[in-house]
C-alpha cells in the first residue's frame, strides 16, 4: 500500500472516530460491542495500543451481558483517542 493510500485511511479514521463514538453512546448494546470491536480494530492498525486495548475491554464488558459503557470509560475513549490524533493528523499533512 502507497503512502497516498495510507494517508487516507488515516484521514478516514480520524472523520469516522466522532461519528463512530457518537453511535457507540447511543446504540443498544448489540450494537454498541459490534462498534467497539470496529475502533478497536481500527486503532490497532492506527498503532493506537492504548485506545485498542480500552475498546477490546469495554468490549469484552458488553460481550459478557454484565456491564454497560460508563461516563468514565467513555471519557478515557476520548482520552486515548485525543493522545494520539495529533500524531496521526500531522502524518496525514506531510
Amino acid at each position: 500500500m502507497g503512502d497516498d493510500a495510507t494517508r487516507e485511511i488515516v484521514r478516514l479514521f480520524l472523520e469516522d472516530f466522532p461519528v463512530s463514538l457518537e453511535r457507540l453512546t447511543a446504540g443498544g448494546k448489540d450494537e454498541q460491542q459490534r462498534i467497539a470491536h470496529g475502533i478497536k480494530s481500527s486503532a490497532l492498525h492506527m498503532g493506537a495500543t492504548d485506545l485498542s486495548q480500552r475498546m477490546a475491554r469495554i468490549e469484552e464488558l458488553l460481550g459478557s451481558g454484565k456491564g454497560t459503557l460508563s461516563a468514565d470509560e467513555l471519557a478515557a475513549v476520548q482520552a486515548d483517542f485525543a493522545a494520539i490524533a495529533p500524531s496521526l493528523r500531522r502524518y496525514t499533512s506531510a
